[in-house]
């Protein structure tokens, strides 16, 4: 029986080892890059199994089982360390945001992806070359004095250009709109490819049609307070979108006399294309440049003057609007670095942001609902929507802080980061 339990301990070991290797190291697999988001957001699951692992090559240590015994401590005790990290980085940037995380809420966290959770209706905002697009609507739960019009979230999904559905983060939509935030979670055309001009043609396409239909039976929105929030390629997407109203070369495929919105929320979205194709993901773990290709038409060589067209980085004027960075700093599909180049930009034209960098987080991370990582974004993402400054509580601004924002207003002084100790921080 003691050999059972110390061979029992030994694998339980190697396994909490494997898993936390995941948090440290590049994944050499696709699968294994989705299995270490797991692993860094529900990492107290590796420091049960390490403990379990060493209580019972510890009950199975004998003469003959000793030595591996040890190892299995070893090993158990290298994982919990390893594990520990993310929780207390994300503490650490949490007491840095005076942000309250909920052990609760993290110990029961679970994948935020295609359901359970359904919006209330879908509605068909645009048909184009005989395909009706469509988003789902999660109507708020509660909203201010009666009558009032409620700020919309205009949702965008990844997929690499190429794939992916309105619906993926389901919960985290219904979330919002329990928080008097109408949300509708829009299609868009991933294919035939090259779709660079239908995919932006759709999400403007999208923002005109809400415009245009703010008030009705069902919800009641202000056409002046509508923030587009993308997830990787949909971030892209979002930031293109929010950056280029009235661009002849990227109209929307539908009338929509208004495209503009009053801020942008990117989720580690590639932001300088060229530069993303320079420093490629591991194509066995995602193939950036593939994606990039299939989406533009061809290389940065070959369509040099359409890569800069797309990448937002080069499309920031004074007028873009209020912006929200959210990346993971162990990102393995696209490089964090896309956040720095896009705060650059931003902070140079003088236009209000924030850059959340969540030290140990995977490529969406956010798809854990209730993890340390998403309770954070859900904080930080708050006080954005609301016109609040989210910057950290270590790093006061060096200019004595704007008056209280009206959401679409800028401080007198003139348009600077949302926190510019923050931004700072985040390069």
């Amino acid at each position: 029986m003691s050999r059972v339990a110390a061979i029992l301990g030994f694998l339980l070991a190697i396994a909490a080892a494997a898993a936390a290797a995941l948090i440290i190291f590049p994944a050499p697999s696709k699968t294994l890059a989705l299995a270490a988001i797991v692993a860094g957001e529900r990492s107290v699951l590796i420091i049960a199994a390490a403990i379990l692992g060493a209580v019972l090559a510890l009950i199975g240590s004998r003469p003959g089982t000793r030595a591996l015994s040890m190892l299995s401590v070893l090993l158990g005790l290298t994982a919990i360390g390893i594990a520990l990290i993310p929780p207390a980085q994300a503490l650490r940037l949490a007491g840095e945001r005076r942000i309250e995380l909920d052990f609760g809420r993290y110990l029961g966290a679970r994948l935020d992806t295609e359901g359970p959770i359904k919006a209330e209706k879908t509605v068909p905002y645009a048909s184009v070359d005989g395909r009706e697009l469509g988003m789902d609507v999660y109507v708020p739960r509660r909203s201010g004095a009666a009558g009032t019009a409620s700020a919309a979230v205009l949702v965008i999904h990844g997929g690499g250009w190429s794939s992916g559905d309105k619906g993926d983060a389901s919960r985290f939509s219904r979330w919002l709109s329990e928080r008097g935030y109408a949300v509708f979670d829009l299609d868009y055309r991933t294919k035939p490819q090259p779709n660079w001009k239908t995919a932006t043609g759709d999400v403007k396409c999208a923002i005109g049609w809400l415009k245009q239909h703010a008030s009705t039976a069902d919800w009641n929105v202000d056409p002046k307070r509508i923030t587009l929030l993308g997830r990787s390629a949909g971030g892209h997407l979002a930031l293109l979108a929010a950056y280029t109203p009235g661009d002849p070369k990227l109209p929307p495929s539908c009338e929509a006399a208004d495209t503009t919105v009053e801020s942008v929320v990117d989720y580690y979205g590639p932001t300088e294309l060229t530069w993303d194709y320079a420093h490629p993901s591991r194509p066995a773990v995602y193939d950036s440049r593939a994606k990039e290709e299939g989406f533009v038409g061809g290389t940065p060589t070959s369509h040099a003057d359409l890569y800069r067209l797309l990448s937002p980085a080069l499309r920031v004027t004074p007028a873009a609007p209020r912006t929200l960075l959210i990346h993971g700093g162990r990102d393995q599909f696209v490089a964090k670095e896309n956040a720095d180049l896009m705060a650059e930009k931003l902070q140079a034209a003088s236009v209000r942001y924030d850059v959340l960098l969540i030290p140990y987080a995977q490529h969406s991370f956010d798809f854990m609902f209730g993890g340390f990582s998403e309770q954070i974004v859900e904080a930080v993402l708050l006080k954005f929507l609301e016109g609040r400054p989210t910057g950290s509580a270590s790093a006061p601004p060096e200019e004595p802080p704007p008056p209280p924002d009206v959401p679409g207003s800028l401080p007198e002084q003139g348009p600077r980061p949302l926190d510019e100790g923050a931004g700072k921080d985040s390069k």
